[in-house]
Protein backbone atom coordinates (compact mmCIF):
# COMPACT_ATOMS: atom_id res chain seq x y z
CA UNK A 1 0.00 0.00 0.00
CA UNK A 2 1.51 3.43 -1.28
CA UNK A 3 2.56 5.93 1.52
CA UNK A 4 0.17 8.37 2.11
CA UNK A 5 0.82 12.13 0.84
CA UNK A 6 1.75 15.29 2.61
CA UNK A 7 -1.57 16.60 1.50
CA UNK A 8 -3.29 13.68 3.42
CA UNK A 9 -1.58 14.30 6.73
CA UNK A 10 -1.71 17.46 6.67
CA UNK A 11 -5.81 17.46 6.37
CA UNK A 12 -5.45 15.23 8.88
CA UNK A 13 -3.58 16.85 11.34
CA UNK A 14 -6.10 20.01 10.78
CA UNK A 15 -9.35 17.58 11.12
CA UNK A 16 -10.00 19.25 7.51
CA UNK A 17 -10.46 15.72 6.04
CA UNK A 18 -14.74 16.52 5.68
CA UNK A 19 -15.05 18.14 2.36
CA UNK A 20 -17.64 20.30 3.69
CA UNK A 21 -14.95 21.86 6.46
CA UNK A 22 -11.99 21.55 3.94
CA UNK A 23 -13.84 23.84 1.90
CA UNK A 24 -14.81 26.82 4.18
CA UNK A 25 -11.05 26.63 4.82
CA UNK A 26 -9.85 26.33 1.12
CA UNK A 27 -12.44 29.38 0.07
CA UNK A 28 -11.52 31.73 2.85
CA UNK A 29 -7.91 30.88 1.57
CA UNK A 30 -9.08 31.95 -1.81
CA UNK A 31 -10.55 35.22 -1.09
CA UNK A 32 -7.52 36.30 0.62
CA UNK A 33 -5.15 35.53 -2.20
CA UNK A 34 -7.62 37.42 -4.65
CA UNK A 35 -6.76 40.19 -2.53
CA UNK A 36 -2.97 40.05 -2.19
CA UNK A 37 -2.49 38.61 -5.82
CA UNK A 38 -4.98 41.60 -6.70
CA UNK A 39 -6.44 38.65 -9.06
CA UNK A 40 -10.37 38.82 -8.06
CA UNK A 41 -10.83 36.07 -10.40
CA UNK A 42 -8.73 33.60 -7.80
CA UNK A 43 -11.87 34.24 -5.00
CA UNK A 44 -14.58 32.11 -7.20
CA UNK A 45 -11.77 28.91 -7.05
CA UNK A 46 -13.98 26.16 -5.16
CA UNK A 47 -13.30 22.61 -5.01
CA UNK A 48 -15.72 19.86 -5.82
CA UNK A 49 -16.51 16.66 -3.30
CA UNK A 50 -15.24 14.13 -6.05
CA UNK A 51 -12.11 16.37 -6.74
CA UNK A 52 -11.56 16.81 -3.53
CA UNK A 53 -11.98 13.66 -2.78
CA UNK A 54 -9.34 12.45 -5.40
CA UNK A 55 -6.34 14.77 -3.81
CA UNK A 56 -7.05 12.59 -0.52
CA UNK A 57 -6.81 9.45 -2.06
CA UNK A 58 -3.85 10.90 -3.77
CA UNK A 59 -4.66 10.13 -7.56
CA UNK A 60 -2.40 11.41 -9.73
CA UNK A 61 -5.39 12.53 -12.60
CA UNK A 62 -6.83 14.69 -9.45
CA UNK A 63 -4.33 16.59 -8.64
CA UNK A 64 -4.58 20.37 -8.76
CA UNK A 65 -3.53 22.77 -11.55
CA UNK A 66 -3.73 26.47 -12.54
CA UNK A 67 -5.53 28.15 -10.10
CA UNK A 68 -6.38 25.43 -8.25
CA UNK A 69 -2.80 24.64 -7.13
CA UNK A 70 -2.39 28.28 -6.03
CA UNK A 71 -5.07 28.54 -3.30
CA UNK A 72 -3.98 25.11 -2.45
CA UNK A 73 -0.43 26.05 -1.96
CA UNK A 74 -1.63 29.81 0.05
CA UNK A 75 -3.72 27.29 2.38
CA UNK A 76 -1.30 24.86 3.51
CA UNK A 77 1.88 26.56 2.74
CA UNK A 78 3.87 23.79 0.37
CA UNK A 79 4.55 23.63 -2.92
CA UNK A 80 1.77 21.13 -5.46
CA UNK A 81 4.83 19.00 -5.56
CA UNK A 82 5.06 18.03 -1.91
CA UNK A 83 1.94 18.10 -1.01
CA UNK A 84 1.43 14.87 -3.03
CA UNK A 85 4.61 13.86 -3.11
CA UNK A 86 4.64 10.42 -0.25
CA UNK A 87 5.20 12.35 2.87
CA UNK A 88 8.27 10.82 4.38
CA UNK A 89 10.22 11.98 1.20
CA UNK A 90 8.86 15.18 1.37
CA UNK A 91 9.62 15.54 5.32
CA UNK A 92 13.39 13.99 4.30
CA UNK A 93 13.41 17.01 1.97
CA UNK A 94 12.59 19.54 4.70
CA UNK A 95 13.62 18.67 7.73
CA UNK A 96 13.59 22.01 9.36
CA UNK A 97 9.87 22.41 8.92
CA UNK A 98 8.70 19.32 9.59
CA UNK A 99 10.34 15.90 10.55
CA UNK A 100 8.39 12.61 10.45
CA UNK A 101 8.62 12.27 14.27
CA UNK A 102 7.03 15.96 14.24
CA UNK A 103 4.12 15.38 11.61
CA UNK A 104 3.08 11.96 13.10
CA UNK A 105 3.37 13.21 16.64
CA UNK A 106 0.96 16.21 15.81
CA UNK A 107 -1.42 13.65 14.26
CA UNK A 108 -0.96 11.43 17.13
CA UNK A 109 -2.13 13.84 19.60
CA UNK A 110 -5.12 14.90 17.75
CA UNK A 111 -6.40 11.77 17.60
CA UNK A 112 -5.79 10.81 21.29
CA UNK A 113 -7.32 14.06 23.03
CA UNK A 114 -9.87 15.87 20.80
CA UNK A 115 -9.61 18.95 22.39
CA UNK A 116 -6.02 19.17 20.89
CA UNK A 117 -5.55 20.03 17.53
CA UNK A 118 -1.81 21.06 16.36
CA UNK A 119 -0.84 23.21 13.22
CA UNK A 120 2.48 22.92 11.54
CA UNK A 121 4.18 25.78 10.37
CA UNK A 122 5.95 26.24 6.55
CA UNK A 123 8.51 28.58 7.74
CA UNK A 124 11.78 28.10 9.71
CA UNK A 125 11.30 31.16 11.51
CA UNK A 126 8.10 30.49 12.93
CA UNK A 127 7.25 28.05 15.64
CA UNK A 128 4.12 25.24 14.95
CA UNK A 129 1.28 25.42 17.56
CA UNK A 130 -0.43 23.18 19.69
CA UNK A 131 -4.06 24.61 20.17
CA UNK A 132 -5.98 23.42 23.54
CA UNK A 133 -9.98 23.80 23.80
CA UNK A 134 -12.14 23.91 26.43
CA UNK A 135 -15.85 21.85 26.74
CA UNK A 136 -17.86 23.96 28.39
CA UNK A 137 -15.68 25.78 30.99
CA UNK A 138 -12.13 26.35 29.71
CA UNK A 139 -11.71 29.37 27.54
CA UNK A 140 -9.21 27.69 25.32
CA UNK A 141 -5.57 29.01 24.32
CA UNK A 142 -2.38 28.43 21.96
CA UNK A 143 1.06 27.63 22.74
CA UNK A 144 4.14 27.43 20.62
CA UNK A 145 5.40 23.68 20.26
CA UNK A 146 8.49 21.88 18.64
CA UNK A 147 9.19 18.56 18.17
CA UNK A 148 12.55 16.43 18.93
CA UNK A 149 13.73 12.91 18.62
CA UNK A 150 13.52 10.48 21.89
CA UNK A 151 15.00 7.56 23.31
CA UNK A 152 14.03 5.79 26.69
CA UNK A 153 16.09 3.50 28.77
CA UNK A 154 14.39 2.18 31.66
CA UNK A 155 13.09 5.33 33.43
CA UNK A 156 15.25 7.74 31.97
CA UNK A 157 14.46 9.47 28.72
CA UNK A 158 16.71 11.70 26.48
CA UNK A 159 15.55 14.37 23.63
CA UNK A 160 18.40 14.82 21.18
CA UNK A 161 18.08 18.22 19.07
CA UNK A 162 19.80 18.02 16.06
CA UNK A 163 19.13 21.59 14.96
CA UNK A 164 20.59 23.25 18.31
CA UNK A 165 20.25 27.03 16.35
CA UNK A 166 16.46 26.25 15.95
CA UNK A 167 15.93 24.61 19.48
CA UNK A 168 17.49 28.08 20.62
CA UNK A 169 15.20 30.17 18.72
CA UNK A 170 12.44 28.57 20.16
CA UNK A 171 13.12 28.49 23.86
CA UNK A 172 14.20 32.34 23.74
CA UNK A 173 10.90 33.37 23.18
CA UNK A 174 8.45 34.77 26.13
CA UNK A 175 5.83 33.45 25.25
CA UNK A 176 4.51 30.04 26.28
CA UNK A 177 6.22 27.28 24.44
CA UNK A 178 5.81 23.18 25.25
CA UNK A 179 9.01 20.48 23.47
CA UNK A 180 7.79 17.42 22.71
CA UNK A 181 10.50 14.40 22.34
CA UNK A 182 9.05 11.40 19.84
CA UNK A 183 9.66 8.31 20.07
CA UNK A 184 8.96 5.83 17.52
CA UNK A 185 7.94 2.29 18.37
CA UNK A 186 7.04 0.50 15.61
CA UNK A 187 3.33 1.39 14.22
CA UNK A 188 2.84 3.33 17.99
CA UNK A 189 4.71 6.93 19.09
CA UNK A 190 5.42 7.16 23.05
CA UNK A 191 5.34 10.88 23.77
CA UNK A 192 6.88 13.15 26.61
CA UNK A 193 6.59 16.96 27.06
CA UNK A 194 8.55 19.93 28.95
CA UNK A 195 7.77 23.44 28.61
CA UNK A 196 10.67 26.02 27.59
CA UNK A 197 11.22 27.49 31.04
CA UNK A 198 12.18 24.05 31.95
CA UNK A 199 13.79 22.96 29.33
CA UNK A 200 16.25 26.24 28.98
CA UNK A 201 16.85 25.20 32.99
CA UNK A 202 17.41 22.06 32.48
CA UNK A 203 20.27 22.52 29.23
CA UNK A 204 21.65 25.37 31.72
CA UNK A 205 22.41 22.00 33.83
CA UNK A 206 23.53 20.06 31.92
CA UNK A 207 27.60 19.50 31.54
CA UNK A 208 27.16 19.26 27.64
CA UNK A 209 24.73 20.97 25.04
CA UNK A 210 25.64 17.84 23.07
CA UNK A 211 23.66 15.52 24.79
CA UNK A 212 20.29 17.08 24.80
CA UNK A 213 17.91 16.74 27.54
CA UNK A 214 17.18 14.57 30.40
CA UNK A 215 13.99 13.11 31.30
CA UNK A 216 12.24 10.94 33.58
CA UNK A 217 9.37 8.62 33.30
CA UNK A 218 7.28 11.58 34.48
CA UNK A 219 7.32 13.53 31.61
CA UNK A 220 5.42 10.67 29.25
CA UNK A 221 2.45 12.27 27.88
CA UNK A 222 -0.72 10.35 28.82
CA UNK A 223 -4.29 10.80 30.11
CA UNK A 224 -2.85 11.74 33.35
CA UNK A 225 -0.40 14.19 32.38
CA UNK A 226 -2.20 16.19 29.23
CA UNK A 227 -5.26 16.24 31.71
CA UNK A 228 -2.72 18.09 34.14
CA UNK A 229 -1.23 20.16 31.06
CA UNK A 230 -4.33 20.52 29.06
CA UNK A 231 -5.98 22.56 32.17
CA UNK A 232 -3.24 24.20 33.74
CA UNK A 233 -2.46 25.52 30.88
CA UNK A 234 -5.99 27.34 29.88
CA UNK A 235 -6.33 27.86 33.59
CA UNK A 236 -3.16 30.21 33.65
CA UNK A 237 -3.50 31.59 30.58
CA UNK A 238 -7.04 32.86 31.13
CA UNK A 239 -6.02 34.44 34.39
CA UNK A 240 -2.99 36.02 33.12
CA UNK A 241 -5.11 37.43 30.77
CA UNK A 242 -7.94 38.65 33.45
CA UNK A 243 -4.74 39.71 35.85
CA UNK A 244 -5.44 43.57 36.06
CA UNK A 245 -9.12 43.27 36.27
CA UNK A 246 -9.29 40.53 38.53
CA UNK A 247 -6.65 42.92 40.87
CA UNK A 248 -9.17 45.92 40.18
CA UNK A 249 -12.09 44.02 41.45
CA UNK A 250 -10.88 42.67 44.82
CA UNK A 251 -11.63 45.81 46.28
CA UNK A 252 -15.44 45.29 45.20
CA UNK A 253 -16.11 41.62 46.69
CA UNK A 254 -15.61 42.86 50.11
CA UNK A 255 -18.83 45.12 49.65
CA UNK A 256 -20.50 42.11 48.14
CA UNK A 257 -19.58 40.12 51.68
CA UNK A 258 -21.12 42.42 53.47
CA UNK A 259 -24.57 41.69 52.15
CA UNK A 260 -27.14 39.00 53.33
CA UNK A 261 -27.21 37.67 49.65
CA UNK A 262 -25.60 38.23 46.31
CA UNK A 263 -26.10 37.17 42.70
CA UNK A 264 -24.17 39.74 40.41
CA UNK A 265 -24.48 39.06 36.84
CA UNK A 266 -21.58 38.27 33.81
CA UNK A 267 -22.30 40.83 32.19
CA UNK A 268 -21.39 43.38 35.29
CA UNK A 269 -17.67 42.12 34.08
CA UNK A 270 -18.04 41.35 30.58
CA UNK A 271 -14.62 41.89 29.87
CA UNK A 272 -13.61 38.89 31.62
CA UNK A 273 -12.34 35.45 30.62
CA UNK A 274 -14.80 32.35 31.78
CA UNK A 275 -11.88 31.42 34.12
CA UNK A 276 -11.49 34.59 35.16
CA UNK A 277 -15.50 35.07 35.99
CA UNK A 278 -14.93 31.65 37.57
CA UNK A 279 -12.08 32.32 40.06
CA UNK A 280 -13.88 35.44 41.04
CA UNK A 281 -17.21 33.27 41.99
CA UNK A 282 -14.81 31.32 43.67
CA UNK A 283 -12.49 33.26 45.91
CA UNK A 284 -16.16 35.17 46.90
CA UNK A 285 -17.63 32.02 47.68
CA UNK A 286 -14.50 31.10 50.06
CA UNK A 287 -15.04 33.88 51.82
CA UNK A 288 -18.46 34.36 52.00
CA UNK A 289 -18.51 30.08 53.60
CA UNK A 290 -15.43 31.05 55.89
CA UNK A 291 -17.27 34.07 57.53
CA UNK A 292 -20.40 32.59 57.90
CA UNK A 293 -19.09 29.43 59.26
CA UNK A 294 -17.75 31.62 62.78
CA UNK A 295 -19.48 29.95 65.82
CA UNK A 296 -19.83 26.17 64.40
CA UNK A 297 -20.20 23.72 67.37
CA UNK A 298 -19.60 20.96 65.16
CA UNK A 299 -18.31 20.10 61.58
CA UNK A 300 -20.04 21.33 58.74
CA UNK A 301 -21.31 19.01 55.76
CA UNK A 302 -20.56 20.47 52.57
CA UNK A 303 -22.14 19.82 48.95
CA UNK A 304 -20.20 21.04 45.66
CA UNK A 305 -21.05 21.08 41.96
CA UNK A 306 -18.45 19.86 40.18
CA UNK A 307 -19.53 17.25 38.35
CA UNK A 308 -16.71 17.02 35.73
CA UNK A 309 -12.56 17.48 35.36
CA UNK A 310 -13.16 20.48 33.74
CA UNK A 311 -15.06 21.95 36.64
CA UNK A 312 -13.09 20.36 39.46
CA UNK A 313 -9.74 21.69 37.72
CA UNK A 314 -9.90 24.57 39.67
CA UNK A 315 -9.56 22.64 43.19
CA UNK A 316 -6.18 21.55 41.93
CA UNK A 317 -4.92 24.69 41.06
CA UNK A 318 -6.54 27.64 42.44
CA UNK A 319 -4.62 28.56 45.33
CA UNK A 320 -7.31 30.40 47.41
CA UNK A 321 -9.31 27.42 47.28
CA UNK A 322 -6.39 25.39 48.56
CA UNK A 323 -5.76 27.92 51.57
CA UNK A 324 -9.66 27.30 51.69
CA UNK A 325 -9.44 23.44 52.56
CA UNK A 326 -6.76 23.58 54.80
CA UNK A 327 -8.07 26.29 56.87
CA UNK A 328 -11.31 24.03 57.11
CA UNK A 329 -9.08 21.65 58.26
CA UNK A 330 -7.41 23.41 60.66
CA UNK A 331 -10.59 24.72 62.27
CA UNK A 332 -12.61 21.63 62.16
CA UNK A 333 -9.79 18.72 62.21
CA UNK A 334 -10.76 17.93 66.16
CA UNK A 335 -14.37 17.59 65.74
CA UNK A 336 -15.92 14.70 66.43
CA UNK A 337 -17.02 13.97 63.38
CA UNK A 338 -15.20 14.20 60.16
CA UNK A 339 -15.74 16.58 57.25
CA UNK A 340 -17.80 15.22 54.49
CA UNK A 341 -17.91 16.55 50.69
CA UNK A 342 -20.86 15.21 48.79
CA UNK A 343 -20.75 15.42 44.59
CA UNK A 344 -22.96 14.46 42.52
CA UNK A 345 -21.62 12.59 39.70
CA UNK A 346 -24.79 11.24 37.07
CA UNK A 347 -23.24 8.08 35.12
CA UNK A 348 -24.36 10.15 32.14
CA UNK A 349 -21.49 12.68 32.89
CA UNK A 350 -18.62 9.96 33.14
CA UNK A 351 -19.76 8.41 29.82
CA UNK A 352 -19.95 11.99 28.08
CA UNK A 353 -15.86 13.01 29.33
CA UNK A 354 -12.45 11.05 27.97
CA UNK A 355 -10.70 9.41 30.18
CA UNK A 356 -7.98 12.44 30.44
CA UNK A 357 -10.91 14.53 32.33
CA UNK A 358 -12.12 11.90 34.90
CA UNK A 359 -8.82 11.46 35.68
CA UNK A 360 -8.81 15.22 36.65
CA UNK A 361 -12.38 14.72 38.77
CA UNK A 362 -10.04 12.01 40.40
CA UNK A 363 -7.59 13.56 41.75
CA UNK A 364 -10.12 16.53 42.76
CA UNK A 365 -11.89 13.58 44.99
CA UNK A 366 -8.24 12.50 46.12
CA UNK A 367 -7.33 16.26 47.10
CA UNK A 368 -10.18 15.98 49.72
CA UNK A 369 -9.30 12.86 51.01
CA UNK A 370 -5.81 14.03 51.69
CA UNK A 371 -7.04 16.55 53.76
CA UNK A 372 -9.26 14.43 56.27
CA UNK A 373 -13.01 15.06 53.88
CA UNK A 374 -14.55 12.41 53.28
CA UNK A 375 -16.16 11.71 49.73
CA UNK A 376 -19.34 11.04 49.05
CA UNK A 377 -20.64 10.59 45.53
CA UNK A 378 -24.44 10.15 44.32
CA UNK A 379 -25.20 9.36 41.07
CA UNK A 380 -29.04 10.83 40.73
CA UNK A 381 -29.22 13.17 38.46
CA UNK A 382 -32.09 14.94 39.72
CA UNK A 383 -29.46 16.14 42.84
CA UNK A 384 -27.35 17.78 39.42
CA UNK A 385 -29.65 20.70 40.64
CA UNK A 386 -28.93 20.88 44.16
CA UNK A 387 -27.31 24.08 45.53
CA UNK A 388 -24.03 24.01 46.35
CA UNK A 389 -24.09 24.80 50.17
CA UNK A 390 -22.75 24.37 53.23
CA UNK A 391 -25.15 22.81 56.45
CA UNK A 392 -24.02 23.51 59.72
CA UNK A 393 -26.62 21.01 61.31
CA UNK A 394 -29.49 22.74 63.02
CA UNK A 395 -28.61 26.37 62.84
CA UNK A 396 -28.16 27.52 59.55
CA UNK A 397 -27.13 27.15 54.84
CA UNK A 398 -24.86 28.75 53.55
CA UNK A 399 -25.39 28.88 49.96
CA UNK A 400 -22.64 29.55 47.68
CA UNK A 401 -23.04 28.65 43.79
CA UNK A 402 -20.32 29.54 40.77
CA UNK A 403 -20.95 26.60 39.11
CA UNK A 404 -22.92 26.02 36.34
CA UNK A 405 -24.58 28.93 36.73
CA UNK A 406 -25.33 32.23 34.91
CA UNK A 407 -24.27 34.69 37.31
CA UNK A 408 -20.83 35.25 38.73
CA UNK A 409 -22.04 33.82 41.97
CA UNK A 410 -25.60 33.07 43.78
CA UNK A 411 -24.84 33.47 47.64
CA UNK A 412 -27.13 33.11 50.73
CA UNK A 413 -27.76 31.64 54.42
CA UNK A 414 -30.82 30.49 55.46
CA UNK A 415 -32.44 29.58 59.21
CA UNK A 416 -35.79 28.68 57.95
CA UNK A 417 -36.54 24.88 59.26
CA UNK A 418 -37.74 23.75 56.01
CA UNK A 419 -34.76 24.67 54.03
CA UNK A 420 -32.44 23.02 56.69
CA UNK A 421 -34.47 19.94 56.74
CA UNK A 422 -34.21 19.75 53.10
CA UNK A 423 -30.45 20.07 52.91
CA UNK A 424 -30.06 17.25 55.46
CA UNK A 425 -32.41 14.79 53.76
CA UNK A 426 -30.01 14.94 50.57
CA UNK A 427 -27.06 14.95 52.45
CA UNK A 428 -28.14 12.20 54.41
CA UNK A 429 -29.95 10.22 51.22
CA UNK A 430 -26.51 10.53 49.43
CA UNK A 431 -24.20 9.36 52.71
CA UNK A 432 -26.13 5.91 52.57
CA UNK A 433 -26.47 5.72 48.42
CA UNK A 434 -22.75 6.92 48.24
CA UNK A 435 -20.94 5.07 45.62
CA UNK A 436 -17.82 5.45 47.99
CA UNK A 437 -18.60 3.00 50.63
CA UNK A 438 -15.62 2.22 53.36
CA UNK A 439 -14.13 3.12 56.30
CA UNK A 440 -10.57 4.88 55.24
CA UNK A 441 -9.70 6.89 52.02
CA UNK A 442 -8.15 4.32 50.00
CA UNK A 443 -10.54 2.13 49.88
CA UNK A 444 -13.08 5.04 48.81
CA UNK A 445 -10.78 6.31 46.10
CA UNK A 446 -10.66 2.54 44.72
CA UNK A 447 -13.82 2.59 44.29
CA UNK A 448 -14.01 6.09 42.79
CA UNK A 449 -11.36 4.91 40.04
CA UNK A 450 -13.91 2.19 39.46
CA UNK A 451 -16.69 4.14 38.94
CA UNK A 452 -14.80 6.67 36.76
CA UNK A 453 -13.34 3.72 34.54
CA UNK A 454 -10.12 4.01 35.87
CA UNK A 455 -7.22 1.34 36.64
CA UNK A 456 -5.79 1.82 40.14
CA UNK A 457 -2.32 0.67 39.11
CA UNK A 458 -2.01 2.47 36.35
CA UNK A 459 -3.47 5.59 38.15
CA UNK A 460 -1.33 5.26 40.97
CA UNK A 461 1.63 3.90 39.64
CA UNK A 462 1.60 7.33 37.19
CA UNK A 463 0.72 9.33 39.74
CA UNK A 464 3.99 8.40 41.54
CA UNK A 465 6.23 8.81 38.30
CA UNK A 466 4.94 12.49 37.78
CA UNK A 467 4.90 13.07 41.66
CA UNK A 468 8.47 12.39 42.27
CA UNK A 469 9.05 14.27 39.27
CA UNK A 470 6.96 17.36 40.18
CA UNK A 471 4.47 19.43 38.25
CA UNK A 472 6.38 22.21 37.87
CA UNK A 473 9.17 20.50 36.33
CA UNK A 474 6.91 19.53 33.45
CA UNK A 475 5.02 23.04 33.18
CA UNK A 476 5.17 25.87 35.35
CA UNK A 477 2.39 28.08 36.16
CA UNK A 478 3.02 31.76 35.36
CA UNK A 479 0.03 33.23 37.33
CA UNK A 480 0.36 34.49 40.61
CA UNK A 481 -3.11 33.23 41.58
CA UNK A 482 -2.25 29.40 40.31
CA UNK A 483 -0.49 26.74 42.84
CA UNK A 484 0.94 23.52 41.91
CA UNK A 485 2.16 22.84 45.50
CA UNK A 486 -1.06 20.70 46.70
CA UNK A 487 -1.42 18.99 43.32
CA UNK A 488 2.34 17.51 43.61
CA UNK A 489 1.04 16.71 47.31
CA UNK A 490 -1.97 14.38 46.17
CA UNK A 491 0.39 13.32 43.42
CA UNK A 492 2.74 11.24 45.65
CA UNK A 493 0.24 10.70 48.31
CA UNK A 494 -1.99 8.71 45.59
CA UNK A 495 1.58 7.08 44.50
CA UNK A 496 2.14 5.96 48.11
CA UNK A 497 -0.95 3.69 47.09
CA UNK A 498 0.50 1.93 44.26
CA UNK A 499 0.12 -2.20 44.34
CA UNK A 500 4.11 -2.09 43.62
CA UNK A 501 5.39 -0.23 46.57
Amino acid sequence: MPRPTLFRFLVQERHWDNWVVFCGHFEEAARALAKEANAPRLASVTVARRTFDRWLAGDWYGRPHNDAARVLERLLGFPRTELFAPAPDVLEARKAVHDRGGLQASIAIGQRWPTSRLFLSAADDVADSWELTGRKVLDGTTSAVHFLPAVRRDDEVGLRHPDPAALARFLRQARRGLLVGVEEQDDDLRLYVIDSVNARKNLAASTSQAEGLALTAGHELDDLTYGILWSLVQLDDGLLADDQALDEEQQVLEAYLQLPRSAPSRMTLPMLTSVGARWLGSAFCAQHIQRRLDGASEAPLFWTREQTGEEAAAWLFFRHKIAYLQALRRHFGGAASPLSRTFCIPEAEVARTDRYERVLLFLAVALMEMYGIRVQVTARPEYSAVDGFVLVPGQRAIVANWVRTEALWMADTTTGRADLRSYHEAVSEAADQSLLQGNDPETRLRAMAGYLGLDWRWVTRRSRDVGECGVANLVRPRSRLISIDALDEVLRFLGSLAPDR
